[in-house]
């Protein structure tokens, strides 16, 4: 029986061949407590069934459930089928920080924020007094108010919150995740059969000192926190000497936040000679000819920018500290040095117009980039977006629906999920289109011409 099982409770549904990574949180907080004398197990529910997953672990003291946004319902649903069958649940991860009180019904406790310290304190109160007001970074259920009501006060929201815990100030202090603990020949697999080599994801540092008005970090907020670039190293080579990954996907919230950093990693697997192929995401305006050559030549094989938007004045909107001139500036000098490129944007921003989002949609198909990914905007707790539109919110579940576009609007919006859609199957008709075509896609003017119409006409 382990001290502590974690779950991470993804059930992949097979109607996506998407990028799918073990759950790095998770692995990062079992190898802490295992370097401190616990037994931990991880339960990756990416190859499961939800039967097997509770199987597996009920056969531990404690469980730590991780939820997102998408994780919500299986993360609950998996809490009530252990509630009699283990000694403590606690949920952790972006939801659960964000939105603790949506949990402590089925949960004992809430973990706000990293996990590492806060985790080895909590089992340590299992020990020894399950006086868990002692821990910093929690929020605990009614099980456990009463003995902790003599030292803190009663939450708003009826529950008792044990205070902040302070960020891990130096990362090189953590063990790497648990990679023994993971289903490496299943995630092998899966890669070989649907992208033709294999991947795992690494992190490179916390936090983003940005504020973009819809993004969400309840869990390492803007302090922004690297590991040496020797730690990093390190790592990169267990994954591919160890583990026999070939590629490298850094899921950092912002790789490129300190150009000095950047190109001190890239000496450094440059001189090691690690042979790995490596991925991750970027601001456009911290992209300059000098990193970009840096970072293709340690390796670097794909860059994702978040791009957000076609139009100056929506970029604003979302406080994204950013231009158009900036982010194109930034995929052509990726591109020139070799560098794929990937870009994320986001469709239907409130205040947005017609013409802002048809900016966005050319925006995305004219620029060379080897994929890109558009959303509608979901504004989470805790968000500017959120505050923006909570008058207008509808639901707060998100769940993917059983048939079409993993998309769902949130809030009363003044434009409808089909157009949003139509505008989505546009930007990626008229990318294809314009790779298959090149200079003679200026013969399917009037096509999109005619779809810019449309879209107009669609409420």
């Amino acid at each position: 029986m382990n001290d502590l099982t974690l779950v991470f409770p993804y059930f992949n549904d097979g109607r996506s061949k998407n990028f799918k990574f073990p759950p790095l949180g998770i692995g990062y907080i079992a190898s802490y407590l295992r370097m401190h004398g616990y037994k931990v197990g991880i339960v990756d529910c990416t190859f499961k069934t939800f039967e097997e997953a509770v199987r597996q672990a009920s056969h531990s003291r404690v469980v730590g459930i991780y939820s997102m946004l998408s994780m919500v319902k299986p993360a609950l649903d998996i809490a009530e089928a252990l509630r009699d069958k283990v000694e403590l649940l606690v949920a952790g991860g972006p939801m659960p920080s964000a939105y603790p009180v949506k949990f402590l019904n089925m949960f004992d406790l809430v973990v706000q924020g990293e996990g590492e310290e806060t985790m080895l304190e909590v089992m340590r109160e299992v020990d020894g007094g399950m006086r868990f007001e002692r821990v910093k970074g929690i929020h605990i259920s009614n099980r456990f108010m009463k003995q902790a009501m003599e030292t803190l006060s009663v939450n708003g929201g009826g529950h008792l919150f044990t205070g902040q815990r302070p960020l891990i100030k130096n990362l090189d202090n953590l063990p790497f995740p648990a990679r023994d603990l993971y289903d490496n020949s299943l995630y092998k697999q899966y890669y070989m059969q649907n992208f033709k080599y294999t991947m795992t994801s690494a992190i490179a540092s916390r936090g983003c000192p940005f504020s973009c008005d819809f993004c969400w970090r309840p869990d390492y907020g803007r302090f922004y926190r690297t590991r040496s670039p020797e730690n990093i190293a390190d790592e990169m080579e267990e994954v591919v000497g160890k583990y026999g990954y070939q590629r490298i996907w850094f899921a950092d919230e912002l790789f490129i936040a300190n150009k000095r950093h950047v190109i001190r990693l890239c000496q450094e697997i440059i001189s090691r000679k690690i042979d790995v192929l490596w991925e991750c995401l970027a601001r456009a305006d911290l992209m300059d000819a000098e990193v970009a050559k840096m970072m293709r030549k340690a390796g670097c094989h794909k860059i994702i920018f978040g791009l957000e938007a076609g139009d100056d004045r929506t970029l604003k909107l979302m406080n994204k500290q950013l231009t158009v001139a900036q982010s194109k500036k930034a995929v052509h000098t990726a591109v020139k040095a070799g560098i794929k490129v990937g870009a994320f944007f986001i469709l239907g921003y409130p205040g947005e117009t017609n013409e802002t989002m048809l900016k966005t949609i050319k925006l995305a198909s004219s620029l060379p980039l080897d994929y890109f990914s558009m959303t509608v905007p979901y504004p989470l707790p805790g968000t500017k977006l959120y505050e923006k539109v909570s008058d207008r919110m509808q639901t707060e579940e998100w769940e993917k629906p059983l048939h079409g576009y993993d998309h769902r609007l949130l809030f009363k919006h003044e434009f409808s999920i089909e157009k949003l859609k139509y505008g989505m199957w546009k930007a990626g008709k008229q990318a294809r289109l314009r790779k298959r075509l090149g200079p003679f896609y200026a013969l399917l003017k009037p096509w999109e011409l005619y779809t810019d119409y449309k879209f107009k006409q669609m409420k």
